[in-house]
């Protein structure tokens, strides 16, 4: 199985791994009759990637541009016509694309409440369409196929559902009090702890993985999108004289599923989950109550009923039980 990229090109095999360049991204807000609604752009059908996928506005930086936030001003200027202080941007999160694909992006997340009325306009060629939309409201229509995202947006979208004005966003994406390495602890020869810094992409916020068999490894609940825990678990895993198998997510939290496309973006691992974890930008084996994950040397099954987190069509979260219990207990 590999998992889809809604147009990205795969880097070809044997192709040295390009170093993810400098980018931002901006998401505009501004207060509705319902609460805050995010910019959205449809990016155009004659683009070689990504063609018709719903994004914030974005791009690399370029050698004119001050600082990252310079590039998410500029980039939102050009693409929608909306002007936005660089001084009044809320730093959320980090995205790096996958080793996998040819084109790589080191893109930094800013957030901007824009004033009521404000509107956007095509003012790229790389642009098709703009929309304001309530976070939920969003991730509602791509769950039903209506609009088409990948995983950062959505991520996104979740992090800033029921959130209200500039105070709460910056609350919720304040930076954490973790700093360093992604931590691996052997817990016994089948399980190991993962502690995993920049957890749904917040800079040093921390959440925990796990590491399930012997030398076929199964991932779960990858948090870090920005590559570094997935380096180290690889790095772990050579050691060890293992392989990766594939990955579990024990809901779609921004905390159980944001890093994802480090271990499956193009590199045929397969993902498993719980009834409704279909939702997700990605490919999903979905398994019901008491089936095992169909992939990896010591079993791991699902042991509970997904609950609601935020939406009813956004399930979260059902526990595994694998070696010595249920993970995450």
């Amino acid at each position: 199985m590999t998992l889809d990229l809604h147009g990205r090109p795969e880097r070809r095999r044997g192709a040295p791994i390009v170093e993810p360049r400098p980018a931002a991204t901006l998401v505009v807000l501004r207060p509705g009759e319902r609460g805050l609604e995010v910019l959205l752009t449809r990016r155009a059908a004659h683009l070689r990637f990504g063609a018709d996928m719903w994004v914030f506005p974005g791009g690399r930086v370029d050698s004119t541009d001050a600082d990252h936030r310079a590039t998410a001003v500029r980039e939102t200027a050009e693409e929608t016509g909306i002007e936005v202080d660089p001084e009044v941007l809320i730093p959320l999160t980090r995205w790096v694309t996958p080793p996998s694909l040819p084109s790589r992006f080191d893109a930094r997340f800013y957030a901007a409440v824009a004033p009521a009325g404000t509107e956007a306009r095509i003012a790229s060629p790389e642009v098709a369409a703009v929309a304001w939309l309530g976070a939920m409201e969003a991730l509602e229509e791509h769950a039903r196929g209506e609009l088409p995202m990948w995983l950062p947006t959505v991520v996104t979208l979740q992090q800033l559902g029921g959130l209200e004005g500039e105070a709460g966003i910056a609350a919720a994406f304040r930076p954490g009090s973790a700093r360093g390495r992604p931590v691996i602890e052997a817990l016994d020869e089948d399980l190991r702890r993962v502690d995993q810094p920049w957890a749904g992409g917040i800079e040093g916020r921390l959440a925990t993985g796990w590491i399930v068999g012997h030398r076929e490894w199964i991932v779960v609940d990858p948090a870090d999108p920005t590559g570094e825990t997935a380096d180290a678990i690889r790095d772990a895993a050579a050691a060890a004289g293992a392989r990766l198998a594939g990955v579990a997510i024990r809901g779609l939290r921004p905390e159980r599923h944001a890093g994802v496309e480090m271990f499956a973006a193009g590199q045929g691992l397969p993902v498993a989950g719980g009834t409704g974890a279909a939702l997700a930008p990605y490919p999903v084996i979905e398994l019901a109550h008491g089936e095992r994950v169909p992939f990896g040397d010591v079993p791991i099954v699902i042991g509970g009923a997904p609950s609601a987190e935020g939406s009813a069509r956004w399930p979260d979260a059902v526990s595994f039980e694998g070696p010595g219990g249920v993970l995450g207990s």
